[in-house]
């Protein structure tokens, strides 16, 4: 039998659901999310495809993973920012007023990651090691530094004498200085079999803590310390930790396992699949490289190659906007300038020539190159030809699919408006040493690299007197782009130096000495709680680290009105 409610039990129901109905009206407190660094620095570890060999700057460019490496352990004088600037790293500079000798002045705390200070010993040593026959250094390079005269004026100041002023080379002071104090008594020929090359001691950002060695007795990765000295103060992150592996196939697989947060490069055919994870960061750069046709002007042969408004048509001629869309899907853009964009040095507001069929065919036209008057488009009759001599040459590629599709277009595009090309493939190691030094060749399609030395100096290129010995290939023998070339390499002020390669580039569009294609770019992946990367111009991969003292490893935070509630872990 049930009892009846009195009157007071109903009214403390009623103000019981009074009481809950305010509470949830009631303004709740506002919650913030907001991103901190992780307590101590944190480690970010990267993935690299392929193996390191010797950490040791003098044989860095013989492995892209010791690039890597030695990048975060050693330092330089200088270092390029992220557009191929020099910039101060260990020591400032001044030039005399004959503009050949620089004074460079160490800064006074910087020391190894042992302790030792760092002096001008060290500097001279290393440029003596460099300059050594033994030196694993380019030829070039060597003779560069053979030139250079070296005097020690303090324990943290040292002069280096130019023969003759050489705008160019602040940027070859960017070299990793070695310590004396502990290579100083291995001789220059033993230098490859130091253990320093295992256990280096440098002055950069980043130190050598371990190898991480797998059960088989196999170097799966190394981890490096933050340096709390460095000169360009302490950087952002506790550490930075590499893993090795076999291919990109195996490093995505890593990232997606958690294992690592970064890929060094994801390559075209993991880009669709590393575009859909949410937690990446894809970041693009143009490679230090330039893909373009060469064209033998000096082939007496080719009468056609000599002529600026034929060399004009080639170019409107052949839809490059399609090549970077159909072959490279889109990792490149079509190229406007022999020095890279990203470059202090590029004229940004030179636009590319557009494909245009039609004006090619009028510029063939108004130069004699005329087509049989019963030429048949699509047949054999459809080809040019000025005084008896047909527009017909051969175009040399390498011996990729993707060279040859390339090939295939610009002969389709060519054919179009009256233009013969046969083509040949041959192995890309012989392009150089076979065709390009030797000059025979009639045209020649190459990816052709500038990695190196972030400066432009297109000189070695491009200037009269490498025509016979050097790498102008094509044969360009213009006094006027020869006389630019030459003031910017005397010009120590990069304002002053910038317009003048600006000339030479509007000069280089209207002359056509070579056909430029494209840019490729590579893209780097980055897991989203890395904050503050960027990517600037790349003289070379490993310059993906030029802002890395600022990176941090990032944690998410929950800030509520009545206080913090604490971190919350990003994956």
């Amino acid at each position: 039998m049930m009892r009846p409610l009195r009157w007071w039990q109903i009214g403390l129901a009623v103000l019981g659901v009074i009481a809950v109905v305010a509470l949830l009206l009631r303004p709740r407190p506002q919650e913030t999310i907001t991103t901190v660094p992780v307590e101590g620095g944190g480690t970010y570890t990267e993935a690299l495809v392929g193996a390191p060999r010797l950490l040791n700057p003098l044989f860095a460019g013989l492995n892209p993973v010791d690039r890597d490496l030695t990048r975060l352990i050693f330092s330089g004088l200088t270092r390029p920012d992220s557009r191929g600037r020099p910039t101060p790293e260990l020591a400032n500079w001044v030039v005399s007023e004959d503009q050949k000798t620089y004074t460079f002045i160490l800064k006074p705390t910087a020391s190894w990651h042992d302790g030792q200070p760092l002096t001008a010993d060290d500097v001279a040593f290393t440029i003596d090691l460099m300059r050594d026959p033994s030196s694993p250094l380019s030829q070039d390079l060597r003779n560069l530094w053979s030139t250079v005269g070296v005097v020690v004026t303090g324990s943290q100041t040292i002069a280096l004498t130019l023969p003759e002023p050489f705008a160019p080379f602040l940027d070859y002071t960017s070299f990793g200085i070695l310590p004396r104090h502990v290579l100083g008594d291995t001789p220059p020929a033993g230098l490859a079999q130091a253990p320093f090359n295992l256990q280096p001691v440098g002055s950069g950002p980043f130190q050598f803590q371990r190898w991480r060695v797998g059960d088989d007795n196999v170097v799966e990765g190394i981890e490096l310390t933050a340096f709390p000295n460095y000169i360009g103060g302490q950087p952002g992150m506790g550490g930075v930790n590499f893993r090795f592996f076999a291919d990109s196939e195996a490093a995505f697989e890593a990232y997606q396992s958690g294992s690592v947060q970064g890929l060094a490069r994801v390559p075209e055919s993991l880009l669709p699949e590393a575009m859909a994870l949410q937690d990446l960061n894809l970041y693009t750069a143009y490679q230090p490289q330039t893909t373009m046709v060469f064209l033998n002007l000096r082939d007496e042969t080719l009468p056609f190659f000599r002529e600026k408004r034929v060399r004009q048509a080639l170019l409107l001629g052949f839809n490059r906007d399609r090549v970077v869309a159909e072959v490279l899907n889109g990792q490149a853009s079509v190229a406007n300038s022999p020095i890279l964009p990203g470059s202090w040095a590029h004229a940004s507001d030179l636009a590319p020539a557009p494909y245009d069929p039609a004006r090619a065919a009028k510029l063939l036209d108004d130069a004699g190159w005329l087509l049989p008057a019963d030429a048949v488009a699509g047949t054999s009759t459809y080809v040019r030809s000025k005084d008896s001599v047909l527009f017909s040459f051969m175009l040399i590629v390498p011996d990729t699919e993707r060279h040859m599709r390339i090939a295939q277009m610009a002969q389709a595009d060519w054919a179009a408006i009256g233009i013969q090309v046969q083509v040949t493939s041959v192995p890309a190691s012989t392009l150089r040493s076979q065709y390009l030094d030797t000059r025979t060749y009639q045209a020649l399609l190459i990816d052709f690299s500038l990695a190196g030395t972030p400066d432009p100096d297109p000189y070695p290129f491009w200037h009269q007197t490498q025509v016979e010995s050097g790498q102008n290939y094509s044969g360009l023998d213009d006094r006027i782009t020869s006389q630019y070339l030459e003031e910017a390499r005397i010009t120590t002020d990069l304002g002053a130096r910038a317009r003048i390669y600006r000339s030479f580039q509007t000069r280089f569009a209207d002359l056509v000495p070579a056909l430029l294609l494209y840019y490729p770019t590579t893209t780097y992946g980055v897991r989203n709680n890395i904050a503050n990367v960027s990517l600037g111009a790349l003289s070379d991969e490993s310059q993906r680290f030029a802002t890395i003292t600022r990176w941090q490893v990032t944690t998410t935070r929950v800030v509520t009105g009545e206080g913090d509630a604490g971190p919350t872990p990003t994956p």
